[in-house]
Formats: structure tokens, C-alpha cells, sequence
């Protein structure tokens, strides 16, 4: 009768994106997630007094805290899965891919996740190395204001979240500095990560005075990528396409992209989340939702 009087408050869930010149963190609130607060910074460096203003401004202590780590800090290789017991892979890892960092592996941190199959490659996995020192320095950064570090992970996870757990295979299109990442998500996993550039620029203008250039080149890239999908992971069927794109006719740009590839084209979310590094800290807070 009176345990509400006693019980304790459940910890704000957050995520925060970690950049080598912005800082973005994300508030999961009644079930919605909203973009909470973002700065810029000169380097990694202010990291720490960023954070430590962020907290304090938004009274963030004592969170959960989910992070996301800028593709500028850790490393990937595409390689073989390790032929060993599922419970040793993780301390076979580093020595698969001691010959291709100048690290020593005893000073990274060495984590994967796994590829899609596919026959004439065999088991696949995509190895993830982050400088130990840079994965303390985080856990004491987030430590200080009493709050739980729930994990880290890395762009290409963060933006598969925003894509849910839906068994149809759906795409997303978003902008990091001068590329368009697009990314391929089916049930939750990571199928295809593709880098474009050329296109940034040309974005930011209006529809009418770059239409041509842009829907034409834009268009091309993706069938390619499309294409590719087909002959390589026999993906035929797509969902959607969804765009997280600073273009002030987006809507229009669906349209018309949906019309040369033949496919659902449809803006993604809000407009404050097309930021890339928006998007990364909202897809960590969608963890387990379908979109």
C-alpha cells in the first residue's frame, strides 16, 4: 500500500555521441526520445568539460548512459570468424588481427560483430579495436558524476539501431561530414554499410536548381548499391529507404528517388535528427524497438 513511498526513482536512460568535434546526448522520457542537448568542440580534449556542463545543466546525475564512439577513434577489419569455441573467441580476437594494426594488442580493446553469411566467403566477422586508454578514459568520464555506464559501441551499430528489428530488409541514407553513409539493416543486423560522396554540397540547395545533377548521380549511386545487394547478399525485396538528409526539400527528393529507383522513399524522423551525430546518440535509446 505504501511501497510508492519507498520506491526508488528509475535512472534516466541517455546517450551521448562522442566526436572528434561535436558532442550530442539524447534523453529517453515516457517512452520518446529527444535530443537533450549539443555542442562543438576543437578536439577530444574537451570531451570532459562538455560532458561535465551537460550534466550539470540537465541534473544527469546518476544516469544510465549509453555511448557511441566517432568512426575517427577505433578501427575495423573485415576477417574471418576465428575457428574456435564460441567462449574463446573473444581472446583469440586480438591475435587475428595482430598483423594489421601497429598497436601492440595489449593495448587495444577488441571487440566484433558478426556479417551476414554468405557462401563463396564463409563466416564473416567484423573485427572493432579501440585504444584501451581511450575506452578508460570514457568509463572515468561517465563515472565521476556516479552514473552507469550500460556500453560502447560504434557508428555502424548505432545507425542499425535506428532501423529496429523488422524481419523486411530497410535502408537508410544519412550525411556524416562531405559522404552519405547508407546503411542496410535486416532483423536487426548490420548487412551493408556504403560510403558516398559528391553530394553534400549539392543537398543543401534548393530542388529546382540542382535537380538534374543531383537525382541523376544520387540515383545512379544508389541502384548501384541496390545492384550489389541483389548479386551479393540476395537481398531482391526492400522495404524502405528512409533519408536522415539536410535538404530543404526532402520531402520532394523522396519523391523523386522513389520514382527513378522504383522503391519506398521516405523522410527518416524529425529534422533535428538528421545531424549525423544526432541520429547516432537517438538510434542508441532505440535499442529493441521496430521502427
Amino acid at each position: 500500500m505504501f511501497k510508492t513511498l519507498f520506491s526508488k526513482k528509475s535512472p534516466a536512460q541517455i546517450s551521448l555521441f562522442l566526436g572528434m568535434k561535436r558532442l550530442a546526448i539524447c534523453l529517453l522520457e515516457d517512452g520518446r526520445i529527444r535530443l537533450l542537448a549539443q555542442a562543438t568542440v576543437s578536439s577530444d580534449s574537451q570531451w570532459p568539460k562538455v560532458f561535465e556542463s551537460f550534466v550539470n545543466e540537465h541534473k544527469l546525475h546518476n544516469s544510465q548512459v549509453s555511448v557511441v564512439l566517432s568512426r575517427d577513434f577505433y578501427q575495423t577489419f573485415d576477417i574471418e570468424k576465428p575457428k574456435v569455441e564460441e567462449n574463446e573467441l573473444m581472446a583469440s580476437l586480438p591475435f587475428a588481427i595482430k598483423d594489421l594494426v601497429s598497436e601492440s594488442i595489449f593495448d587495444l580493446v577488441v571487440d566484433y560483430y558478426d556479417r551476414p553469411f554468405q557462401q563463396h566467403k564463409g563466416n564473416q566477422i567484423t573485427a572493432v579495436c579501440v585504444p584501451k586508454q581511450r575506452i578508460l578514459s570514457i568509463r572515468d568520464m561517465v563515472l565521476k558524476y556516479a552514473m552507469k555506464l550500460k556500453e560502447i559501441t560504434v557508428e555502424e551499430l548505432a545507425l542499425t539501431r535506428l532501423l529496429g528489428n523488422r524481419a523486411e530488409v530497410n535502408l537508410l541514407l544519412s550525411q556524416q561530414n562531405n559522404e552519405l553513409v547508407l546503411t542496410v539493416v535486416k532483423e536487426g543486423q548490420l548487412f551493408f554499410s556504403h560510403r558516398l560522396r559528391g553530394f553534400n554540397e549539392l543537398l543543401a540547395l534548393p530542388l529546382s536548381d540542382v535537380e538534374n545533377t543531383l537525382l541523376d548521380g544520387l540515383s545512379l549511386e544508389l541502384q548501384r548499391a541496390l545492384d550489389y545487394i541483389n548479386s551479393q547478399l540476395r537481398i531482391a525485396s526492400i522495404s524502405h529507404l528512409y533519408l536522415a538528409l539536410v535538404c530543404p526539400d526532402i520531402n520532394l527528393l523522396a519523391e523523386k528517388l522513389g520514382s527513378y529507383l522504383a522503391k519506398n522513399v521516405v523522410p527518416f524522423g524529425e529534422k533535428d535528427q538528421y545531424d549525423f551525430s544526432n541520429i547516432l546518440a537517438y538510434g542508441l535509446l532505440m535499442e529493441g524497438e521496430d521502427k
